[in-house]
Formats: C-alpha cells, structure tokens, sequence
C-alpha cells in the first residue's frame, strides 16, 4: 500500500522541509536499513517521521536530522510492528 503524509515541523530539516510531502510503502513491503526515513507511531507523540540510525535484535533507533528533534534519544528504541510506512521520496 502507498500513502503520501505531509510532513509537519523541523525535525527533519534539511533532507524534509516543513510542509513538504513524502510517498510512502507500507513497512511490510520493504526491508528497513540504517539511513531509511520511516512513518512510526510513537504512544507519546502519536505519528512521527524520522531517520533509522541503528538497528539492534528487531528494535529500531530513530533520530531527527535536527539536533532539537523529539526522537529515540528521547523514548529509545522501538519495534518493527510500531513502524509502518517506509519513505520512498519527496513529492514537493
């Protein structure tokens, strides 16, 4: 399955731009690397976008490219079942 999501703040500044907008595979379609920019629901901050910096065991480390990003340096690592789309590329 495809999505497009608008991608809302900073945290991904400067590869995402606020207001921009991401086409998206649905996670289960797609192996994830380190370096993937993925859709995830967190269950403090509902559904956010970042990067995947490391991998451990099926947990995935997920970062902001902007130092003031909200992320897993906040709420740790999370698992494969809480990410669902991957990011293919930017629309505009």
């Amino acid at each position: 399955m495809i999505k497009l999501f608008k991608c809302e703040g900073n945290s991904l500044f400067p590869l995402y731009k606020n207001g921009q907008i991401v086409l998206s595979i649905k996670s289960k379609f797609s192996n994830l690397k380190v370096g993937d920019i993925v859709v995830f629901f967190q269950k403090d901050y509902g559904m956010m976008i970042k990067q995947i910096k490391e991998i451990q065991n099926n947990k995935y480390f997920l970062v902001g490219t902007n130092p003031d990003s909200i992320d897993s340096r906040n709420f740790g690592f999370i698992s494969k079942s809480d990410i669902k789309y991957k990011v293919l590329f930017k629309i505009f």
